[in-house]
């Protein structure tokens, strides 16, 4: 996975907000995951029109955090989130919902 990359959510996760985390639940699995604030944020932002790189910059905007360390973080979260089938990686811009 490379900060170029872009993450695409499965239309299988739902996604809702508990304060500043949040809660993913694959519904054909009923498997439950939750994120951190800036796990959170990164899932509402990520909706396969912006890279690694351009989300790094996003959440960097929004919290004390060097880019490199939000693009560290967010590849790290990113190779999780796609072991688990929350997230496709793609090479190139999608849009969220496919036609």
């Amino acid at each position: 996975m490379e900060s170029s990359d872009y993450l695409i959510k499965d239309d299988d996760v739902l996604f809702t907000s508990m304060g500043e985390d949040a809660v993913l639940l694959h519904v054909n699995r009923g498997d439950y995951y939750s994120l951190n604030k800036v796990g959170a944020r990164l899932w509402v932002l990520a909706d396969g029109s912006k890279s690694i790189a351009d989300l790094a910059g996003l959440i960097t905007d929004e919290v004390e955090i060097s880019r490199e360390e939000a693009e560290k973080d967010i590849l790290e979260l990113a190779e999780q989130l796609a072991k688990e089938g929350l997230v496709k990686v793609a090479e190139s811009p999608q849009d969220d919902k496919p036609a």
